[in-house]
């Protein structure tokens, strides 16, 4: 990221605020508990994700979230809520989010400037996160690999184990977030007011926030990194002998399609900067979702996701929702006429619509088993981004229900689809777990953000990668179906592998 100045500033009406207090104070002292205050104004920022980096410490929860087709762009650090489901928590961690959501929200004060003309859900309050691919408590067992002698399974399982890195749940809500849409640019500052506080030294909390973010923000990245080693992360065995190991139980009919995943290790000779490397990538990626997590320990999950796995609205009592079908993928080509005889060459091949069949069939099942009404479903056509072409199928459906946190049940029934997953899933993901080299932790996994009014977007977390330091963990994978080739399986994982590594000055 080059270095820039990025001046942000507006006006604050302090009598309005100020009485906005004294009602959150009054509030908290008749319900005798902290009330989450959040108040919102018009801001001016050439560039969010410069704010974010100058203006978030190390040790802060940071997000970012930009979605070029939606026209949003959303940057948000500090936390004055968070829930963290850790890895060996049995808890139900979609019923925690609910929770989470339910405890915060329900008696917040949302407050605005004056002249503030927003709509309704832009001056909510929002929640950010991630889910983890595997769900807490899962157990690799759970399934025997046939494929196998029971006694090399086991002498396996006692060797590797997976590291795991991520909760299996981090939502959080911000001190302070902007929300840039082409039309306008919001500031919302967040607190927690207690029934003994003094509204005069709430007012200067908040003010002091809003003065630093208003300070013309200055950053430059890190001297330029060298890249000196690429390792592949490796279990019992190589990469291809675990896909034929997969075909090998496709073929007896123990599952009809998996999603296997390699993990590349990067180092450099010194830290990346998670900020520049997203920078990179929202550049080369325009058309998917550039994405940033980072809570604070020092590890940062980044990514640019072409694919949503679930995005909703509520209406009245109606939530509206949408899923993309993603599977199926092949190079660009070098010129116009080869690119659109790629493109033809995925649009006929019976593989891979086989492939992306699945995935269909999977989402709009799991959404019919919810009670949701699915549309009609559009042509399947290609997704063309900058280095690989995708067969993609948006998905729309609706369901009649009076609350909207019901759209997290649907997340959890619709993740992981096949597209990430496999196909009979429980069987497929625990193959998966068994048998890939590492722990997955957020990749391919849910995440993005929601707020109180009943709407929010969450991605599917791929061409996505980790970044602790100087070292970062990326990774592909690929649909392994019944007339998959190994070599071509690995050719896919490698295409999808170089956005990543270009963004991490790799290649």
């Amino acid at each position: 990221m080059q270095v820039r100045q990025s001046v942000t500033y507006s006006s604050i009406d302090s009598k309005s605020l100020h009485d906005w207090i004294v009602k959150a104070i009054a509030k908290a002292q008749i319900t005798g508990s902290p009330i989450l205050f959040s108040y919102s104004q018009s801001w001016e920022c050439i560039n969010p994700l410069l704010l974010l980096a100058s203006k978030s410490d190390p040790q802060q929860p940071k997000f970012y979230w930009e979605q070029p087709n939606a026209d949003l762009v959303l940057a948000a650090a500090g936390s004055v809520a968070e829930v963290s489901v850790p890895n060996h928590d049995l808890s139900d961690r979609f019923d925690c989010a609910k929770k989470f959501i339910r405890t915060h929200l329900e008696d917040a004060i949302i407050a605005k400037h004056p002249e503030l003309d927003l709509q309704r859900s832009e001056l909510s309050i929002h929640i950010f996160g991630a889910f983890s691919f595997y769900r807490n408590g899962s157990n690799p067992n759970e399934w025997v690999d046939l494929a196998v002698p029971s006694d090399y399974q086991s002498q396996y399982q006692q060797d590797y184990q997976p590291a795991i890195e991520f909760p299996t749940l981090l939502f959080f809500i911000p001190r302070w977030m902007i929300r840039y849409t082409q039309q306008a640019c919001t500031l919302t500052l967040n607190d927690y007011i207690q029934p003994w506080d003094h509204a005069d030294e709430v007012m200067d909390r908040i003010l002091n926030l809003r003065s630093h973010l208003s300070e013309s923000s200055h950053y430059e990245s890190p001297t330029v990194h060298e890249v000196n080693k690429i390792i592949e992360v490796q279990g019992q065995q190589i990469w291809t002998e675990i896909v034929e190991r997969a075909l090998t139980l496709i073929h007896q009919g123990h599952f009809e399609k998996v999603v296997l995943a390699r993990a590349l290790d990067v180092l450099a000779d010194r830290d990346f900067d998670p900020f520049q490397v997203l920078h990179v990538l929202r550049c080369e990626y325009p058309e998917c979702i550039s994405f940033l997590l980072d809570y604070g320990v020092g590890k940062t999950f980044l990514g640019a996701t072409p694919e949503v796995v679930l995005q909703f609205k509520a209406q009245s009592d109606r939530l509206w929702l949408r899923s993309d079908a993603l599977a199926g993928s092949i190079e660009r080509g070098k010129s116009v006429q080869e690119d659109q005889m790629l493109g033809e060459l995925l649009l006929n091949s019976e593989k891979d619509m086989r492939e992306h069949q699945i995935v269909i069939r999977s989402i709009c099942d799991r959404l019919q088993s919810m009670g949701a009404s699915v549309d009609p479903q559009v042509n399947t056509s290609l997704l063309k981004l900058s280095n690989v072409q995708h067969l993609h199928t948006p998905i729309t459906a609706q369901i009649d229900d009076p609350d909207w946190l019901i759209a997290l049940d649907i997340l959890q029934q619709l993740h992981p689809t096949a597209a990430v997953g496999g196909e009979p899933r429980d069987r497929a993901v625990c193959f998966m777990q068994q048998w890939e080299a590492c722990d997955r932790g957020w990749y391919a996994a849910p995440i993005g953000w929601l707020n109180g009014n009943g709407e929010g977007t969450f991605g599917v977390g791929i061409r996505a990668g980790y970044i602790q330091g100087d070292r970062a963990r990326i990774f592909a994978g690929a649909g392994i179906v019944a007339n998959s080739q190994v070599e071509n399986e690995q050719s896919e994982t490698t295409i999808k592998f170089a956005a990543l590594l270009k963004a991490l000055g790799a290649i």
